[in-house]
This record gives C-alpha cells, sequence and structure tokens, in this order.
C-alpha cells in the first residue's frame, strides 16, 4: 500500500507536468503577439470551454491580470505570481476554503518570448479534489479516501471515493489526538514525517474499525499523498496487502499510464483546435486581423525568390447604409457570403481573411503574370454582385485596391499602405471595381 501511495503520489505529479506543459505551449502562442490582444483574449476563453481550468487569465510584468470572464485586476502581489515572474512553474496553496466540496488551487508558468524572456504568466484555477478521483479511483476498486495534507496536518484536499470520510476535521493532527485513533509516540512519528517529508503508513483503530492509511511526500509545497482504505474493504489482511502490492500495482501502473497519454493526446488535441479557433474570424470562419499580418509578414519574410504576389484589400461598399436599410443581421450576412466568396475564389496557400469591420484582406501567391491579379479583381467584383439575399434592400458591391509583390513593397505595411491608397481611388471613381496601384 505504501508503494502504491508513491506510485500514484508520481501520477500525481506527472498529470500536474501535463496541464504545465499545455498551458507553456498556450502561452508560448500568445507571446507571438500583444499579450491582451483580441485573439489572446478569445483563445482563454476557447481554454475554458474544453479544459476544467477556472479564472484563466494572461497577467503582465507588471501585475494586470485579463481573465476569460473579461474582468480585469492586479495580482502583482499574489505569491503565485510573484514565483512564476521568476521562471517557475507553480501549484498554489489554496486561497480559500474548501466550497462545496471542491479544494482550487492555482496553476501558473511563465510567457517566455522567442528571445526566452519571460512576458508574462499565463494561469488558472483547478479542482484539485478532482485529479484525486481520477488517480485513485482503480485503487482497491476505489473503495477508500484520498487526500493530500500539508506538513502542518491541514487538509488540502480530501476526497471520499466511494465511501464515507473517515475525518471529519480540517487538521489531520487535530483528529488524530482528539480521538486517539493514534499512540502518542505513533502521532509523533507520524508528524516528524510529515515535517521531515518522509514516506510511510499508519494503522488507524477507532469505533471498532481498523484503516490503513498510507502516506508519500508530493514534493511540492511540502504536500503529502495519502490514502487511506479500510481493512474490510481491502478484504485481506495488511501482510497479503503488502505481499501483493506488486501484482496490484502492475493493474494500476498501466491504468496510469493510459490515463496520462490519454490526457495527453487530449490535451495536444484541445491545444491544435483552441490555437486554430483563436486565429480565425468568427462571424467569417477566415483568418482574423492577427493571423493574416503575422502569415503574410512571415511568408514575405521567409520568400527567399521574391516570387510574385498581390495584396488584395476589398471593402463592402455602403456597408452601414446596408446596415441602416436590412438591420445588423443582415449585414452580418453580407460578410459571411463575402468571406465565402474570398475563400472558394482563391487557392489553399493564398492568404485570406477579415481585417475588422467590412474590410477583408487576401495575399494571392506565386503569380506568373500581372494579368492574372486584374482577371482574380474581376471575378472578385462580379462574384460579390451575384450575393441574393431574401428581401434585401438595396445593392451589394465592392471596392478593391491592390498593390503588387515585390514590386511595390518587401514587407506587409508597406504593401497594406500601397494597396489602401489604390482602394480610395476605387471609391473616389464610384466603388464597385478596383485599381491596382501605381506610382
Amino acid at each position: 500500500m505504501v508503494t502504491s501511495t508513491e506510485k500514484q503520489t508520481e501520477s500525481f505529479k506527472s498529470y500536474i507536468n501535463v496541464q504545465y506543459r499545455y498551458l507553456e505551449g498556450i502561452g508560448n502562442y500568445m507571446s507571438s503577439q500583444d499579450l491582451f490582444c483580441d485573439n489572446n483574449l478569445k483563445l482563454l476563453k476557447s481554454v475554458k470551454e474544453y479544459t476544467k481550468l477556472e479564472n484563466i487569465a494572461i497577467i503582465d510584468l507588471n501585475g494586470e491580470s485579463h481573465y476569460d470572464n473579461g474582468a480585469t485586476k492586479n495580482v502583482a502581489h499574489r505569491q503565485y505570481f510573484q514565483e512564476a515572474i521568476k521562471g517557475n512553474r507553480v501549484l498554489s496553496d489554496p486561497l480559500s476554503s474548501s466550497v462545496s466540496s471542491k479544494t482550487r488551487v492555482i496553476l501558473a508558468v511563465p510567457i517566455y518570448d522567442q528571445q526566452k524572456q519571460i512576458v508574462g504568466v499565463l494561469g488558472g484555477s483547478y479542482d484539485i479534489g478532482d485529479l484525486n478521483k481520477i488517480i485513485f479511483k482503480e485503487v482497491y476498486d476505489g473503495q477508500g479516501t484520498a487526500c493530500i495534507i500539508s506538513k502542518d496536518g491541514e487538509l488540502i484536499s480530501y476526497e471520499a471515493i466511494n465511501s464515507k470520510k473517515f475525518i471529519n476535521s480540517s487538521n489531520v493532527y487535530d483528529y488524530f489526538k482528539q480521538y486517539q485513533v493514534l499512540s502518542s509516540k505513533q502521532l509523533s512519528r507520524f508528524k516528524n514525517n510529515f515535517t521531515s517529508q518522509k514516506g510511510g503508513y499508519v494503522v488507524i483503530e477507532g469505533n471498532n474499525k481498523k484503516s490503513y492509511m498510507a502516506y508519500y511526500p508530493l514534493k511540492i509545497n511540502d504536500w503529502m499523498m495519502c490514502y487511506s482504505v479500510d481493512v474490510n474493504k481491502a478484504k485481506e489482511p495488511y501482510t497479503f496487502i503488502i505481499q501483493a502490492e506488486y501484482q496490484l500495482l502492475a493493474i494500476v501502473i498501466v491504468a496510469v499510464l493510459v490515463l496520462l497519454f490519454t490526457i495527453f493526446k487530449l490535451n495536444n488535441k484541445h491545444q491544435k483546435k483552441l490555437i486554430h479557433i483563436a486565429k480565425m474570424d468568427a462571424l467569417t470562419g477566415i483568418k482574423n486581423k492577427e493571423t493574416l499580418k503575422s502569415e503574410i509578414s512571415t511568408y514575405l519574410m521567409s520568400n527567399k525568390e521574391k516570387t510574385k504576389g498581390a495584396l488584395f484589400m476589398i471593402d463592402v461598399d455602403n456597408f452601414k447604409t446596408v446596415n441602416d436599410l436590412n438591420g445588423h443581421v443582415v449585414g452580418d450576412e453580407v460578410l459571411k457570403h463575402f468571406g465565402t466568396i474570398l475563400k472558394n475564389s482563391f487557392d489553399e496557400h493564398d492568404i485570406v481573411g477579415r481585417a475588422g469591420g467590412d474590410e477583408f484582406i487576401v495575399f494571392m501567391k506565386n503569380i506568373e503574370d500581372d494579368s492574372v491579379v486584374k482577371l482574380k479583381a474581376e471575378e472578385l467584383c462580379n462574384n460579390i454582385r451575384s450575393i441574393k439575399i431574401p428581401k434585401f434592400k438595396g445593392n451589394i458591391s465592392c471596392s478593391i485596391g491592390i498593390s503588387l509583390y515585390p514590386l511595390h513593397g518587401y514587407d506587409f505595411k508597406t504593401l497594406y499602405s500601397l494597396a489602401d491608397q489604390a482602394l480610395y481611388q476605387t471609391k473616389d471613381h464610384g466603388k464597385n471595381g478596383y485599381t491596382c496601384y501605381q506610382e
């Protein structure tokens, strides 16, 4: 039983490490842009949706934190922030007493930029009691009690798994002393082991019952992982438990390995899904502004051969009037149609997205001839004019401005500025058409 608790302790730490790695992966993505940009704040909500973490927050170097629910506050005084900002992974002590049988702690990790400099902290709260159930539910058919206890005897987390609680006090030392379930000598040895972080077990007798309680140091915050099981539940004398431990451990270890592998795969899957969601514009299903800028800039910097390309800036004509005459719901439908048309009009390797409002951007790659650009612009204008929405009042059209790479510039900022100038030339000439920038 002692060995089992030791192994489950390692499983607990492995599980926590998986959560750390998951948060670090999200943090690495977040560090590539402004910490509090819309992209990252949106990602926080997705993390909450797909994990058991709650109150998830991005925190800058000054302690300013933005939460998944939109709340903001300064946490510079919090110990978990002060530790994480030093480069440490943090599993905090409970910030408040257990509520509704839940004990929430904070997991936090530093966020590093590409230069390996700490730029912030990512953290969230976690119900550590759920983890006890996961780790111990296969041990002795889930009959027993799992708990985490501080070196001072305080209960950090307490979960009776398919059985009633055997401790009705917030402090184990006080409970053992009050009900005299251990002799003075046994209690003294028990306290010394906890203080010095040594594993072991005790035989607890009281109320005509006999239980075995094994404990082992977590090496996290001086906590001890404990597991108690009634002799009758264990079905065999304790001497047999020790002899049969290796057979039991083989089952437990396999179960835990499968559990950890499953958690790791799910977290990786969720992480990829979260990052994908964060890159997309929720309304139109194409890339959002931050992703557009990042992907186009990355492509331009990596295009050593300077293969020809074109940056399209596309605006919905008279979009305010569209909303005024038809309402914002119909206006959203117009934007969705734009997104679909753009996605279907360009190749998969082209970069298509919505920059915000009624403005769309496309970077068309691998252009063999400039005439292709004009044909594509004409095709877009025709497809946009063909949008049909029931009971729509007015006409739907677009204005396009185009800059050419590398003819007009080598970076996103330059191409964007020149395409914008061309776009306004189109609008000055009556809209519903396109203009290619000319020096």
